[in-house]
């Protein structure tokens, strides 16, 4: 097993848009802290494999793939074996906004959204690039390596809907909150470190909850929780810590929109099960890596606006680290998505990853959307809910691919 790893700074030009909670989100008067786009990169001795986490609202298809072909020109990783994972921080740029016809239809008269396109078209092309360089100076440092695995616990992941099926406010510390079920609270670790120094390379982590502690609290860009578990993480440890969303679709921290320090209480949490997981992990010097992708054309809603106008090609992908296997999905799935997948998959353990290589809103399992009545605030904008269904289906078609590879 070979691994490398590298970062890039790809903080905005101050007062770039951010996006997140509607298109009425002023302008930012500043930063609080870098934004950052981390790569890690395995090879297994005969292919090599690159996961990439994005701190950023969300990038869409046509940047994604343009990132792909960036790297593609520069590298011998090929783009099926790239995952770009935005953070989905509401305090970041997000990039879907550059099409004509945008999937969120609020979007579509926002005011000044040329302007927005503009600098968000710069921001793209530039961060792309930058991202692109990650991938390639993570290639260039390949090290002998050894990769580990192991859970944890967040006390602060919570389900965002009430018992009446309506969607909760925002409360400072949410008091008297009455949460509809039980969160997905369980953290999946991923350490990867040199084999004869014993020195990290990476943390790879992920949780099921939206990146809006801050939010509407801030004027300011951040990452949000994950750049204080990053913090913390990188300083013990040395290396990088890179965040991936879990099924986020339903999934709030549990004092959402209370500002920084909120953030930073619940970054520090996790990064104190993530190094207590790193402490416990059992390492192999054996790498085995599998990757699958299917592209997809969602259905679209035949009462949105303008339904035929919609962007509908995406794709869906899968992958298994030593017998672990992740599903990564280009939106947020809900709670009830990974419960459908875990139940389905022929691995024991597998890991639903949300915002990889793409965003088209929310997924839901259709009977159980209706049962729950989560239609405040939850509905697919744009798209057929029964998309969810569908998707979940080719999730668990593509891990039963990868295990017929191993």
């Amino acid at each position: 097993m070979r691994a490398g790893t590298a970062y890039a700074d790809i903080t905005p030009p101050v007062f770039t848009w951010m996006t997140g909670m509607g298109p009425d989100r002023p302008r930012p008067k500043g930063v609080h802290d870098p934004l950052y786009a981390k790569a890690l990169v395995l090879y297994d001795g005969k292919n090599k494999y690159a996961l990439v986490t994005v701190d950023m609202n969300y990038m869409d298809f046509d940047s994604v793939k343009l990132l792909k072909t960036l790297v593609e020109k520069r590298t011998t990783i090929k783009g099926k074996n790239i995952r770009i994972i935005s953070s989905h921080s509401h305090s970041s740029p997000g990039l879907f906004v550059l099409r004509n016809s945008p999937d969120l239809g609020f979007y579509e008269n926002c005011p000044g959204m040329e302007e927005r396109r503009r600098e968000l078209a710069l921001h793209v092309k530039a961060s792309c690039r930058k991202i692109a360089r990650a991938v390639y100076d993570a290639d260039r440092s390949l090290v002998n390596a050894e990769i580990g695995f192991g859970r944890g616990r967040s006390k602060y992941n919570i389900v965002r809907w009430n018992k009446a099926g309506k969607l909760m406010r925002y409360i400072p510390d949410n008091i008297g909150m009455r949460p509809n079920q039980k969160p997905l609270n369980e953290i999946f670790v991923m350490g990867v470190r040199e084999q004869l120094t014993g020195k990290s390379l990476a943390v790879f982590y992920v949780n099921s909850a939206h990146c809006i502690c801050v939010c509407l609290k801030s004027d300011l860009v951040t990452a949000d929780y994950p750049a204080y578990t990053a913090a913390t993480v990188e300083k013990a440890l040395g290396g990088l810590c890179m965040f991936a969303p879990g099924t986020i679709g339903d999934q709030h921290p549990r004092d959402f929109d209370c500002g920084h320090r909120a953030a930073k209480v619940m970054g520090r949490q996790l990064s104190e099960e993530i190094l207590k997981a790193v402490k416990n992990m059992k390492y192999s010097g054996k790498l085995s890596v599998s990757a699958l992708q299917s592209e997809y054309s969602l259905l679209p809603d035949r009462k949105a606006v303008r339904p035929k106008e919609i962007y509908t090609r995406t794709v869906m992908s899968a992958m298994t680290i030593n017998g672990h296997a992740l599903s990564f999905w280009p939106g947020e799935p809900f709670g009830m998505v990974t419960k459908k997948i875990k139940a389905a998959s022929p691995f024991q353990d597998t890991t639903v990853v949300a915002n990889t290589d793409d965003f088209k809103t929310y997924f839901v399992i259709e009977k159980e959307f209706e049962k729950y009545k989560w239609a405040t605030g939850a509905k697919p904008w744009n798209y057929e809910l029964k998309n969810g269904d569908r998707m979940a289906g080719l999730a668990v078609k593509l891990l039963k691919g990868l295990k017929r590879q191993l």
